[in-house]
C-alpha cells in the first residue's frame, strides 16, 4: 500500500469513533515515525501527541463533543449541503452505487457519506474512483478542515494530513492524464 493510502487508512482510524484497540498503542506512534518527512507526517504526529496526552475518558468525551454534539463539524459529508432533507437520501443511493461500481460494499449500517468510511474506500479503490469521489467530497472536507482549524481542534491535524495527500494524489493523476491525451 502506498504512503498516501496508508495516511488515509490511519486518518480513517483517527476520525472514527474512539477505539481502545489502537488508543495509545506504541505501534501507531512507530508507524507515524516511519512516514516520510513532510507536513502530513508532522500533522499526524501532532494529533498523536494529543492522543498520548489525554486519558481514555477525556479522549472519548472530546470526540463526542467535537463530532456528535456539534452540527457544524459533521463527519457526514453531505450533511452541510442537505441537512436532513430528502435529497440527502438520493445522494446516499448515488454514493452507494459508486462504491458498488468500484467493488466496495458497505457491510454495516454506516451512511455512505461518513468520512472514515469514505477514507476506507479511498484506501482500497482504484485511482479513478478515488479521483471521482474526491471531487464529490472535496468542498465538504475543506469546510470541515476550516471549521476544525478555527476551533483549534486537534482533529484539524488529521484532516489537514488527509487533504494534503488527497490533493497531491489527484494532482499527480491529472498530470498523468494530461500526458496521455
Amino acid at each position: 500500500m502506498d504512503v498516501n493510502r496508508q495516511i488515509w487508512k490511519l486518518s480513517s482510524l483517527f476520525l472514527a469513533y474512539p477505539d481502545k484497540e489502537w488508543y495509545q498503542q506504541e505501534e501507531v506512534g512507530q508507524f507515524i515515525a516511519e512516514l516520510p518527512d513532510g507536513s502530513p507526517k508532522t500533522n499526524l504526529q501532532l494529533f498523536w501527541d494529543y492522543v498520548l496526552s489525554t486519558t481514555w475518558l477525556e479522549y472519548g468525551e472530546n470526540y463526542v463533543k467535537q463530532f456528535d454534539f456539534s452540527k457544524d463539524c459533521s463527519l457526514y459529508l453531505t450533511y452541510d449541503v442537505f441537512g436532513e432533507q430528502r435529497e440527502r437520501g438520493l445522494g446516499f443511493v448515488k454514493l452507494k452505487l459508486e462504491f458498488a461500481k468500484a467493488g466496495f460494499y458497505i457491510s454495516n449500517d454506516e451512511l455512505p457519506d461518513y468520512l472514515p468510511l469514505v477514507l476506507e474506500f479511498f484506501t482500497e479503490a482504484e485511482d479513478e474512483f478515488v479521483h471521482k469521489l474526491y471531487y464529490i467530497h472535496k468542498k465538504p472536507m475543506d469546510t470541515l478542515y476550516d471549521k476544525l482549524r478555527d476551533q483549534q481542534s486537534p482533529y484539524a491535524y488529521v484532516v489537514a494530513a488527509l487533504l494534503e495527500t488527497l490533493d497531491q494524489f489527484v494532482a499527480v493523476r491529472e498530470k498523468m492524464e494530461e500526458k496521455t491525451v
